[in-house]
């Protein structure tokens, strides 16, 4: 039988290896946080944080911490202190985690005299909390300088990121992301230890894409995100479902839909098994956003309600997905709340572009047009491609919405070509079928064709069935010949017109609202020169714009 020695043995080896599970089976097997070495609950405690088993990793961190505080080692015992205030962070938990913080405190300064740095990083984070970045640039700069003599490289990339954040949020985004980069050098060079890595690797994705949307970072960090977790054993837990999430957003925006569900799948459950309630919600958005591009609309509802039920945001793939399934009403009203509720340049820009297609299929123009409007100054303000498409594409709906198709087309071919340089398949195929619209109304069939044909192609390799049928409706409209200028919109209202079906009951069909409809009628008789429905019906049939026989009566209003 093995003895002890054997198992921390074991245990090192696993804990060297990246077998962090088997690390702590072999460290419990040795005693356990009551028979084990300081360096040694160390390393279980590190172990058991990275899988997730969070009692063992808090029983670990404790005996540490009061072993090297009884010892006046001042530096490891706060270090043992940050990473419990990290576990019960991860949980909820603020008052305990704020508990070992003022435990580490009363320990007072460290060898050198100073104020640990584990402590200066989570005071600069509180502050950046209250909104007073200056503060917490000016104590990271103390943790930095601390971190430097002391070759602790874990505290040098904290200390490092989280200034690019607090520089970022107080909208200096050049130096910001300058820091931020400068951090995550040191984790792709190996220097940062794994519980470190992962934690460092995420909050650096999720400010380049909430923070600054720059959809080019995200993609290059992710990347590397990828590497890094294809070096090591799937491990469970809170950091690896957290490292999933984002590494899957990376994967759809790269149009590797089937993929990136898949590790929101996994992320999902491994956050259920850990202590990752703080994580659990965005992984669930998520997660429905990768069913609703998909078109699995009932899978996507599912994922949107558990994100609220654990925290994490619904909007705007909520309204995008009520406006799918033909319920206007839903989606604006839902657009709005979240608008009026959303503080700040990046919650809103997260928004607002949803917000300008959904508004205009409300009739709410003069909203869409001042949602535009607000886009394009936090288009400026943010110096990002991504955004600077989302407002090309805006401009675009703006102008087709009013029939100014040579307006709409520049704007659109910017949004096509923005997207199309940053690598995002999904976002180019949709400014397609926009740009296919614009040349229709100018009379230009065969670049419409092109248009829709190169948006099929690419709506049938993501898997996007929804977004493919539309195209694949559109395309069958193209086929009719001689449509007097009338938009594949318009085409259809005027195949249920020759039906027999009056504005409300074509509204229910194409989910537009009757208002809407209405608008589409006006336009089609001043096109055709016609005045009532009968003639309307009349003309397309003779001309063969469309082929339906009408169904029933005509109504004329």
């Amino acid at each position: 039988m093995a003895d002890d020695g054997d198992h921390l043995t074991r245990a090192r080896d696993y804990h060297a290896s990246y077998a962090w599970r088997q690390a702590c089976d072999e460290f419990r097997a040795a005693g356990g946080p009551a028979g084990l070495g300081v360096e040694d609950l160390e390393y279980f405690a590190e172990c058991a944080q990275i899988v997730g088993l969070r009692d063992d990793a808090i029983a670990a961190l404790v005996h540490a911490f009061e072993e090297r505080a009884a010892n006046g080692q001042v530096r490891p015992a706060v270090a043992a202190a940050f990473w419990l205030w990290q576990a019960y962070r991860l949980n909820g938990e603020d008052a305990q985690a704020n508990g070992w913080l003022a435990r580490a405190r009363e320990l007072g300064p460290d060898d050198a005299g100073e104020e640990p740095g584990w402590l200066l990083i989570t005071a600069a984070y509180y502050r950046m909390g209250a909104g007073a970045y200056d503060d917490a640039v000016t104590l990271l700069a103390r943790a930095r300088d601390g971190a430097a003599r002391m070759h602790d490289a874990d505290q040098l990339a904290f200390s490092a990121l989280l200034t690019g954040r607090a520089l970022v949020l107080s909208g200096r985004f050049t130096d910001g992301l300058d820091w931020l980069d400068d951090g995550m050098l040191r984790v792709l060079a190996g220097e940062t230890t794994p519980r470190t890595t992962s934690l460092l690797y995420c909050a650096a994705i999720g400010t380049c894409e909430m923070e600054v949307h720059d959809v080019a970072r995200v993609r290059e960090w992710s990347a590397a995100l990828g590497s890094w977790l294809e070096k090591v054993p799937p491990f469970g837990g809170p950091f690896y479902g957290h490292c999933l999430t984002y590494h899957a957003v990376h994967l759809r925006l790269a149009g590797k839909w089937t993929a990136a569900l898949a590790q929101l799948e996994d992320a999902c459950r491994s956050l259920a098994e850990g202590a990752g309630s703080r994580f659990m919600g965005h992984a669930r958005y998520e997660l429905g956003e990768s069913h609703r591009l998909f078109g699995d609309f009932p899978e996507a509802e599912a994922a949107y309600r558990t994100a609220a039920f654990t925290g994490g945001p619904t909007q705007p793939g909520l309204a995008q997905l009520r406006l799918s399934l033909g319920d206007v009403p839903a989606a604006a009203a839902g657009i709005r709340r979240a608008l009026g509720e959303a503080v700040g340049p990046a919650a809103r820009v997260e928004l607002l572009p949803a917000a300008v297609t959904v508004l205009l299929a409300a009739d709410a123009a003069g909203e869409a047009e001042a949602a535009t409007a607000e886009l394009g100054s936090h288009a400026e303000h943010f110096a990002s491609d991504s955004v600077r498409a989302t407002h090309a594409r805006a401009l675009g709906e703006l102008a087709l919405a009013s029939n100014e198709w040579r307006k709409a087309l520049p704007q659109l071919r910017e949004a096509a070509g923005l997207w199309r340089d940053l690598d995002v398949p999904y976002e180019t195929a949709q400014c397609s079928v926009l740009l296919a619209s614009a040349y229709r109304g100018v009379g230009d069939d065969e670049a419409a064709d092109l248009e829709l044909e190169a948006a099929r192609q690419a709506f049938r390799s993501l898997g996007a069935r929804h977004d493919l049928l539309v195209v694949q409706g559109m395309l069958q409209h193209s086929d009719i010949p001689g449509q007097h200028g009338l938009s594949p919109r318009e085409v259809g209202v005027l195949r249920l017109i020759v039906q027999g079906m009056p504005n409300r009951a074509i509204g229910a069909e194409l989910f537009l609202s009757e208002r809407t409809v209405q608008r589409h009628v006006s336009n089609i008789f001043n096109k055709l020169g016609v005045s009532s429905r009968t003639q309307a019906a009349t003309l397309a049939l003779d001309r063969g714009i469309v082929s339906s026989a009408p169904r029933g009566p005509l109504p004329e209003n």
